[in-house]
Protein backbone atom coordinates (compact mmCIF):
# COMPACT_ATOMS: atom_id res chain seq x y z
CA UNK A 1 0.00 0.00 0.00
CA UNK A 2 2.94 2.36 0.82
CA UNK A 3 4.45 1.34 -2.19
CA UNK A 4 1.92 2.47 -4.38
CA UNK A 5 1.37 5.53 -2.55
CA UNK A 6 5.02 6.33 -3.33
CA UNK A 7 4.69 5.61 -7.30
CA UNK A 8 2.03 8.59 -7.64
CA UNK A 9 3.21 10.77 -10.29
CA UNK A 10 2.67 13.89 -7.64
CA UNK A 11 5.50 12.42 -5.11
CA UNK A 12 7.98 12.03 -7.56
CA UNK A 13 7.50 15.55 -8.73
CA UNK A 14 7.70 17.14 -5.19
CA UNK A 15 10.72 15.56 -4.47
CA UNK A 16 12.90 16.54 -7.47
CA UNK A 17 11.18 19.34 -8.78
CA UNK A 18 11.72 21.72 -6.09
CA UNK A 19 15.75 23.18 -6.37
CA UNK A 20 16.11 22.62 -2.64
CA UNK A 21 16.23 18.67 -3.27
CA UNK A 22 19.88 19.59 -4.53
CA UNK A 23 20.94 22.37 -2.76
CA UNK A 24 22.94 22.27 0.91
CA UNK A 25 20.37 23.58 3.63
CA UNK A 26 20.30 23.00 7.53
CA UNK A 27 20.61 19.75 8.62
CA UNK A 28 18.19 19.52 10.91
CA UNK A 29 15.85 19.64 7.65
CA UNK A 30 14.44 21.63 5.29
CA UNK A 31 11.82 23.99 6.52
CA UNK A 32 8.62 22.66 4.55
CA UNK A 33 9.09 19.08 5.27
CA UNK A 34 9.81 20.15 9.23
CA UNK A 35 6.00 22.12 8.69
CA UNK A 36 4.51 19.00 7.25
CA UNK A 37 6.16 16.69 10.05
CA UNK A 38 4.81 19.68 12.88
CA UNK A 39 1.69 19.00 11.10
CA UNK A 40 1.65 15.60 11.45
CA UNK A 41 3.00 15.37 14.98
CA UNK A 42 0.06 17.46 15.76
CA UNK A 43 -2.83 15.79 14.50
CA UNK A 44 -1.56 12.24 15.87
CA UNK A 45 0.20 12.46 18.43
CA UNK A 46 -0.65 16.11 20.43
CA UNK A 47 -4.57 16.06 19.36
CA UNK A 48 -7.23 13.76 20.97
CA UNK A 49 -7.78 11.09 18.50
CA UNK A 50 -11.17 12.23 16.44
CA UNK A 51 -14.20 10.44 16.48
CA UNK A 52 -15.00 7.87 13.46
CA UNK A 53 -16.70 10.37 10.93
CA UNK A 54 -15.18 9.28 7.80
CA UNK A 55 -11.31 10.17 6.42
CA UNK A 56 -9.90 14.03 5.81
CA UNK A 57 -7.18 14.46 3.09
CA UNK A 58 -4.72 17.37 2.96
CA UNK A 59 -3.58 17.54 -0.17
CA UNK A 60 -0.12 17.51 -0.69
CA UNK A 61 0.71 20.89 -0.14
CA UNK A 62 2.42 22.53 3.34
CA UNK A 63 -0.59 23.96 5.05
CA UNK A 64 -0.04 27.13 7.34
CA UNK A 65 0.05 26.06 10.82
CA UNK A 66 -1.87 28.93 11.43
CA UNK A 67 -4.84 27.54 9.70
CA UNK A 68 -4.16 24.40 12.48
CA UNK A 69 -5.98 25.33 15.23
CA UNK A 70 -9.48 24.51 13.94
CA UNK A 71 -10.93 21.39 13.52
CA UNK A 72 -11.67 21.06 9.82
CA UNK A 73 -9.46 17.92 9.85
CA UNK A 74 -12.04 16.79 12.35
CA UNK A 75 -9.36 16.68 15.66
CA UNK A 76 -10.10 18.01 18.84
CA UNK A 77 -7.91 20.32 20.29
CA UNK A 78 -6.37 20.79 23.54
CA UNK A 79 -6.68 24.23 24.53
CA UNK A 80 -4.06 24.36 26.64
CA UNK A 81 -1.61 23.07 24.29
CA UNK A 82 -0.17 25.43 21.99
CA UNK A 83 1.02 24.43 18.51
CA UNK A 84 3.94 22.74 17.69
CA UNK A 85 6.25 24.75 16.48
CA UNK A 86 8.90 23.15 13.23
CA UNK A 87 11.48 25.21 14.43
CA UNK A 88 11.67 22.64 17.07
CA UNK A 89 11.45 19.44 14.69
CA UNK A 90 14.92 17.58 13.80
CA UNK A 91 15.35 14.46 10.94
CA UNK A 92 17.82 11.86 11.42
CA UNK A 93 19.13 8.85 9.71
CA UNK A 94 17.07 6.39 12.44
CA UNK A 95 15.70 6.91 15.64
CA UNK A 96 19.27 4.65 16.89
CA UNK A 97 21.40 7.90 14.80
CA UNK A 98 19.52 10.29 17.17
CA UNK A 99 19.56 8.17 20.37
CA UNK A 100 23.11 8.15 19.67
CA UNK A 101 23.48 11.98 18.71
CA UNK A 102 21.48 13.11 21.66
CA UNK A 103 23.34 11.38 24.13
CA UNK A 104 26.65 12.53 22.84
CA UNK A 105 25.45 16.09 23.05
CA UNK A 106 24.03 15.70 26.09
CA UNK A 107 26.68 13.65 28.36
CA UNK A 108 29.75 12.61 29.12
CA UNK A 109 31.40 9.39 28.61
CA UNK A 110 30.55 7.47 31.53
CA UNK A 111 27.51 8.86 32.40
CA UNK A 112 24.69 6.83 33.03
CA UNK A 113 21.16 6.10 31.13
CA UNK A 114 18.75 4.56 32.79
CA UNK A 115 16.12 2.27 30.86
CA UNK A 116 13.31 0.02 31.82
CA UNK A 117 13.99 -3.51 31.48
CA UNK A 118 13.74 -5.57 29.83
CA UNK A 119 14.70 -3.19 26.85
CA UNK A 120 15.38 -3.12 22.96
CA UNK A 121 18.93 -4.75 22.85
CA UNK A 122 20.13 -2.42 20.12
CA UNK A 123 19.77 0.54 22.59
CA UNK A 124 23.18 -0.60 24.73
CA UNK A 125 25.31 0.13 21.55
CA UNK A 126 23.22 3.39 20.69
CA UNK A 127 24.29 4.55 23.78
CA UNK A 128 27.84 3.44 24.09
CA UNK A 129 30.05 3.61 21.18
CA UNK A 130 30.07 7.12 20.29
CA UNK A 131 28.73 8.96 23.32
CA UNK A 132 30.17 6.15 25.82
CA UNK A 133 27.36 6.33 28.24
CA UNK A 134 26.85 3.36 30.52
CA UNK A 135 23.34 1.92 30.53
CA UNK A 136 21.87 0.71 33.80
CA UNK A 137 18.43 -1.51 33.78
CA UNK A 138 15.53 -0.93 35.67
CA UNK A 139 14.31 -3.20 37.20
CA UNK A 140 10.62 -2.61 38.36
CA UNK A 141 8.17 -4.81 40.51
CA UNK A 142 5.52 -5.13 37.75
CA UNK A 143 7.50 -4.16 34.39
CA UNK A 144 4.12 -4.15 32.64
CA UNK A 145 2.76 -1.25 34.56
CA UNK A 146 6.10 0.49 34.17
CA UNK A 147 8.75 2.10 36.03
CA UNK A 148 6.75 4.09 39.56
CA UNK A 149 9.43 6.42 41.37
CA UNK A 150 10.58 3.77 43.93
CA UNK A 151 11.98 1.35 41.31
CA UNK A 152 13.54 4.65 39.81
CA UNK A 153 14.37 5.87 43.49
CA UNK A 154 16.49 2.28 43.89
CA UNK A 155 18.24 1.95 40.83
CA UNK A 156 19.36 5.87 41.10
CA UNK A 157 21.03 4.49 44.86
CA UNK A 158 22.94 2.13 42.96
CA UNK A 159 24.37 4.03 40.22
CA UNK A 160 25.06 6.77 43.28
CA UNK A 161 27.01 3.93 44.90
CA UNK A 162 28.94 2.93 42.18
CA UNK A 163 30.08 7.02 41.72
CA UNK A 164 28.36 7.47 38.61
CA UNK A 165 26.05 10.68 37.06
CA UNK A 166 22.48 9.61 35.61
CA UNK A 167 22.06 11.99 32.70
CA UNK A 168 19.15 10.64 30.47
CA UNK A 169 15.76 8.36 31.21
CA UNK A 170 15.13 6.54 28.29
CA UNK A 171 11.03 4.89 28.01
CA UNK A 172 9.86 3.57 25.21
CA UNK A 173 6.27 3.71 25.27
CA UNK A 174 4.45 1.16 23.81
CA UNK A 175 7.15 -0.81 25.09
CA UNK A 176 9.76 -2.97 23.47
CA UNK A 177 9.47 -5.58 23.91
CA UNK A 178 6.53 -6.27 26.38
CA UNK A 179 3.94 -4.68 23.65
CA UNK A 180 2.28 -2.86 26.69
CA UNK A 181 1.00 0.77 26.70
CA UNK A 182 2.34 3.22 29.99
CA UNK A 183 -0.42 4.73 31.17
CA UNK A 184 -0.51 8.63 30.69
CA UNK A 185 0.51 8.73 35.05
CA UNK A 186 3.46 6.46 34.63
CA UNK A 187 5.03 8.70 32.35
CA UNK A 188 4.23 11.71 33.70
CA UNK A 189 5.54 10.59 37.03
CA UNK A 190 8.76 9.48 35.59
CA UNK A 191 9.16 12.63 33.90
CA UNK A 192 8.57 14.44 37.15
CA UNK A 193 11.01 12.17 39.28
CA UNK A 194 13.88 12.70 36.78
CA UNK A 195 13.33 16.82 36.52
CA UNK A 196 13.64 16.90 40.23
CA UNK A 197 17.40 15.42 39.44
CA UNK A 198 18.00 17.47 36.74
CA UNK A 199 17.92 14.25 34.49
CA UNK A 200 16.85 14.38 30.67
CA UNK A 201 13.89 12.08 29.54
CA UNK A 202 13.84 10.82 26.01
CA UNK A 203 11.05 8.87 25.01
CA UNK A 204 11.03 6.85 22.03
CA UNK A 205 7.26 6.47 20.75
CA UNK A 206 8.50 3.98 17.34
CA UNK A 207 5.63 1.84 17.80
CA UNK A 208 2.85 4.45 19.02
CA UNK A 209 0.80 4.13 15.75
CA UNK A 210 0.39 0.74 15.95
CA UNK A 211 -1.93 -0.14 18.70
CA UNK A 212 -3.72 -2.67 17.93
CA UNK A 213 -6.05 -3.69 20.91
CA UNK A 214 -8.94 -1.99 20.52
CA UNK A 215 -10.05 1.18 22.48
CA UNK A 216 -12.83 -0.64 23.82
CA UNK A 217 -10.63 -3.43 25.16
CA UNK A 218 -8.35 -0.40 26.52
CA UNK A 219 -5.77 -0.32 23.79
CA UNK A 220 -5.18 3.41 24.38
CA UNK A 221 -2.07 4.88 23.91
CA UNK A 222 -1.42 8.96 25.20
CA UNK A 223 2.02 10.02 23.58
CA UNK A 224 4.58 11.97 26.03
CA UNK A 225 3.92 15.01 23.90
CA UNK A 226 -0.27 14.99 25.14
CA UNK A 227 0.43 13.88 28.00
CA UNK A 228 2.57 16.83 28.98
CA UNK A 229 0.47 19.26 27.05
CA UNK A 230 3.47 20.00 25.02
CA UNK A 231 5.16 21.83 27.50
CA UNK A 232 8.47 19.73 27.03
CA UNK A 233 10.74 22.14 28.23
CA UNK A 234 14.39 22.00 27.99
CA UNK A 235 14.49 18.61 29.40
CA UNK A 236 12.31 15.83 27.51
CA UNK A 237 13.00 14.46 24.08
CA UNK A 238 10.44 12.77 21.60
CA UNK A 239 11.73 10.62 19.05
CA UNK A 240 9.19 8.66 16.36
CA UNK A 241 10.35 6.98 12.97
CA UNK A 242 9.16 5.50 10.01
CA UNK A 243 10.62 2.34 10.49
CA UNK A 244 7.96 0.54 12.35
CA UNK A 245 4.37 2.21 11.85
CA UNK A 246 5.36 2.28 8.29
CA UNK A 247 7.34 -0.80 8.03
CA UNK A 248 9.56 1.33 6.10
CA UNK A 249 13.09 0.77 7.73
CA UNK A 250 14.96 1.19 4.37
CA UNK A 251 13.68 5.06 4.22
CA UNK A 252 16.12 5.66 7.84
CA UNK A 253 14.32 8.86 8.62
CA UNK A 254 13.71 9.74 12.12
CA UNK A 255 12.01 12.49 14.08
CA UNK A 256 13.32 14.40 17.18
CA UNK A 257 10.62 16.80 18.79
CA UNK A 258 12.50 18.76 21.33
CA UNK A 259 12.24 22.48 22.50
CA UNK A 260 15.70 22.51 23.70
CA UNK A 261 16.90 25.04 21.04
CA UNK A 262 20.75 24.69 22.43
CA UNK A 263 20.69 20.87 21.95
CA UNK A 264 19.18 21.20 18.03
CA UNK A 265 21.83 23.73 17.34
CA UNK A 266 24.75 21.61 18.48
CA UNK A 267 22.72 18.72 16.27
CA UNK A 268 22.93 20.78 13.72
CA UNK A 269 26.46 20.42 13.20
CA UNK A 270 26.68 17.12 14.23
CA UNK A 271 23.90 15.74 11.90
CA UNK A 272 26.28 15.88 8.90
CA UNK A 273 26.95 12.78 9.47
CA UNK A 274 23.59 11.02 9.78
CA UNK A 275 21.41 13.31 8.03
CA UNK A 276 18.14 12.74 5.72
CA UNK A 277 18.63 13.42 1.71
CA UNK A 278 16.24 16.22 1.04
CA UNK A 279 14.53 14.20 -1.69
CA UNK A 280 13.37 12.03 1.05
CA UNK A 281 12.53 14.54 3.25
CA UNK A 282 10.23 15.87 0.58
CA UNK A 283 8.55 12.20 -0.25
CA UNK A 284 7.83 12.08 3.58
CA UNK A 285 6.78 14.84 3.70
CA UNK A 286 3.98 14.41 0.56
CA UNK A 287 2.98 11.34 2.58
CA UNK A 288 2.62 12.44 6.04
CA UNK A 289 0.49 15.28 4.89
CA UNK A 290 -1.96 12.94 2.92
CA UNK A 291 -4.58 12.20 5.47
CA UNK A 292 -6.77 10.45 3.54
CA UNK A 293 -3.50 7.67 2.72
CA UNK A 294 -2.62 7.43 6.11
CA UNK A 295 -5.82 6.83 7.92
CA UNK A 296 -6.35 4.14 5.65
CA UNK A 297 -2.85 2.58 6.23
CA UNK A 298 -2.45 2.45 9.60
CA UNK A 299 -6.32 1.12 9.61
CA UNK A 300 -4.91 -1.58 7.44
CA UNK A 301 -1.93 -2.42 9.21
CA UNK A 302 -3.64 -2.44 12.57
CA UNK A 303 -5.92 -4.86 11.14
CA UNK A 304 -3.32 -6.89 10.12
CA UNK A 305 -0.93 -6.67 12.97
CA UNK A 306 -4.06 -8.18 14.86
CA UNK A 307 -4.81 -11.22 12.78
CA UNK A 308 -1.28 -12.19 12.97
CA UNK A 309 -1.16 -11.63 16.72
CA UNK A 310 -4.06 -13.77 16.92
CA UNK A 311 -2.11 -16.45 14.91
CA UNK A 312 0.69 -16.36 17.17
CA UNK A 313 -0.98 -16.61 20.65
CA UNK A 314 -3.67 -18.40 19.63
CA UNK A 315 -1.00 -21.18 18.73
CA UNK A 316 0.90 -20.13 22.34
CA UNK A 317 -2.31 -20.81 24.14
CA UNK A 318 -2.78 -24.04 22.59
CA UNK A 319 0.52 -25.09 23.77
CA UNK A 320 0.37 -24.11 27.31
CA UNK A 321 3.22 -21.37 26.90
CA UNK A 322 2.43 -17.89 29.10
CA UNK A 323 2.83 -14.55 27.38
CA UNK A 324 2.51 -11.46 28.06
CA UNK A 325 -0.88 -9.78 26.55
CA UNK A 326 0.20 -6.75 23.83
CA UNK A 327 -1.71 -4.18 23.11
CA UNK A 328 0.90 -2.71 20.74
CA UNK A 329 4.40 -3.26 18.78
CA UNK A 330 5.05 -6.45 16.04
CA UNK A 331 5.67 -8.91 19.04
CA UNK A 332 4.68 -10.84 21.96
CA UNK A 333 6.87 -11.42 24.71
CA UNK A 334 6.68 -15.04 25.26
CA UNK A 335 7.79 -16.80 28.57
CA UNK A 336 9.65 -20.41 27.64
CA UNK A 337 11.25 -20.69 30.42
CA UNK A 338 9.64 -24.02 31.82
CA UNK A 339 11.63 -25.35 28.53
CA UNK A 340 15.39 -24.75 28.61
CA UNK A 341 17.41 -27.50 29.69
CA UNK A 342 18.51 -25.08 32.75
CA UNK A 343 17.51 -22.37 34.63
CA UNK A 344 20.65 -20.10 32.99
CA UNK A 345 21.11 -17.91 30.21
CA UNK A 346 23.32 -20.55 29.26
CA UNK A 347 20.33 -22.93 28.90
CA UNK A 348 18.35 -19.94 27.40
CA UNK A 349 20.79 -19.89 24.61
CA UNK A 350 20.44 -23.53 24.03
CA UNK A 351 16.90 -23.59 23.43
CA UNK A 352 17.38 -20.62 21.06
CA UNK A 353 19.91 -22.23 19.24
CA UNK A 354 17.87 -25.50 19.11
CA UNK A 355 14.91 -23.45 17.80
CA UNK A 356 17.02 -21.31 15.19
CA UNK A 357 18.68 -24.83 13.61
CA UNK A 358 15.84 -26.55 13.60
CA UNK A 359 13.20 -24.58 13.17
CA UNK A 360 14.45 -22.14 11.20
CA UNK A 361 12.90 -19.22 13.67
CA UNK A 362 15.10 -16.42 15.15
CA UNK A 363 13.49 -15.09 18.28
CA UNK A 364 15.07 -12.41 20.75
CA UNK A 365 16.45 -13.86 23.68
CA UNK A 366 15.53 -11.74 27.09
CA UNK A 367 19.34 -11.67 28.42
CA UNK A 368 20.11 -9.26 25.33
CA UNK A 369 17.60 -7.45 26.71
CA UNK A 370 18.67 -7.58 30.00
CA UNK A 371 15.71 -9.31 31.60
CA UNK A 372 16.87 -10.96 34.76
CA UNK A 373 14.95 -14.55 34.17
CA UNK A 374 16.19 -17.04 32.13
CA UNK A 375 14.21 -18.02 29.16
CA UNK A 376 11.99 -15.35 28.14
CA UNK A 377 11.91 -14.43 24.60
CA UNK A 378 10.89 -11.38 21.96
CA UNK A 379 8.62 -13.11 19.32
CA UNK A 380 8.03 -10.89 16.33
CA UNK A 381 5.09 -11.91 13.90
CA UNK A 382 5.12 -9.08 11.66
CA UNK A 383 8.10 -9.49 9.28
CA UNK A 384 6.33 -12.56 7.48
CA UNK A 385 3.02 -13.10 6.09
CA UNK A 386 0.35 -14.78 7.78
CA UNK A 387 0.48 -18.22 6.22
CA UNK A 388 4.37 -18.17 7.14
CA UNK A 389 3.69 -17.51 10.56
CA UNK A 390 1.40 -19.99 10.72
CA UNK A 391 4.08 -22.44 9.21
CA UNK A 392 6.84 -21.19 11.90
CA UNK A 393 4.48 -21.28 14.89
CA UNK A 394 3.89 -25.43 13.69
CA UNK A 395 6.87 -25.94 13.81
CA UNK A 396 7.35 -24.31 16.91
CA UNK A 397 4.78 -26.45 18.26
CA UNK A 398 5.90 -29.58 17.30
CA UNK A 399 9.47 -29.16 18.76
CA UNK A 400 7.70 -27.94 22.32
CA UNK A 401 5.97 -31.02 21.74
CA UNK A 402 9.41 -32.99 21.32
CA UNK A 403 11.06 -31.27 24.81
CA UNK A 404 8.31 -32.49 26.72
CA UNK A 405 8.33 -35.89 25.52
CA UNK A 406 12.12 -36.09 25.99
CA UNK A 407 13.66 -36.85 29.40
CA UNK A 408 16.74 -35.02 28.75
CA UNK A 409 18.41 -31.81 26.84
CA UNK A 410 20.82 -34.69 25.62
CA UNK A 411 18.03 -37.32 23.88
CA UNK A 412 16.59 -34.23 22.74
CA UNK A 413 19.27 -33.24 20.71
CA UNK A 414 20.31 -37.09 20.13
CA UNK A 415 16.63 -37.46 18.37
CA UNK A 416 16.18 -38.19 14.89
CA UNK A 417 12.57 -36.58 15.21
CA UNK A 418 14.20 -33.15 13.75
CA UNK A 419 13.82 -33.63 9.63
CA UNK A 420 10.16 -33.89 10.53
CA UNK A 421 10.29 -30.39 11.69
CA UNK A 422 10.41 -28.40 8.65
CA UNK A 423 7.40 -30.80 7.07
CA UNK A 424 5.18 -29.01 9.44
CA UNK A 425 2.28 -26.74 8.76
CA UNK A 426 2.91 -27.35 5.49
CA UNK A 427 -0.12 -28.98 4.68
CA UNK A 428 -1.86 -25.67 5.99
CA UNK A 429 -0.04 -23.55 3.50
CA UNK A 430 -1.30 -25.63 0.63
CA UNK A 431 -5.04 -26.05 1.98
CA UNK A 432 -4.70 -22.24 2.12
CA UNK A 433 -3.09 -21.15 -1.16
CA UNK A 434 -6.03 -23.02 -3.07
CA UNK A 435 -8.35 -20.50 -1.03
CA UNK A 436 -6.81 -17.46 -2.60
Amino acid sequence: MLASRLMHQSTAMTAFSDSSSYCYGSFLGLPSAREATAYFLQKRFLMKPPQPSGMHRVDSMIVPLTSLSTCESGCQFNHDASLINPEHIAFGAGVNSLISQILYILAQPGDVVLIPAPFYATFEYDARTIAGCVIYPVYMNDPTVGPTKQDLDRVARIVENHGRRIRVLLLTNPNDPLGVIYKPKVMQNAVEWARARNIHTIVDEIYALSVHKPPQLGGQFQSIIRVLENHLDNNVHFLWGLSKDFGATGFRFAILYTQNMPLLRSLANLNIFAGVPNPMQMIVADILLDDMFVDAFLEQSRSQLLSSYFICTHKLEEMVIPYIPAEAGLFVYVDFSSLIPEQTFEGEMKFASLIQKVARIVMTPGHSQKDCKPGMFRLCYAWVSPQVLTIAMERLSYIILQIRRNRSWDDLVAGNWKNEVTKCGTHLSRRRSKLY
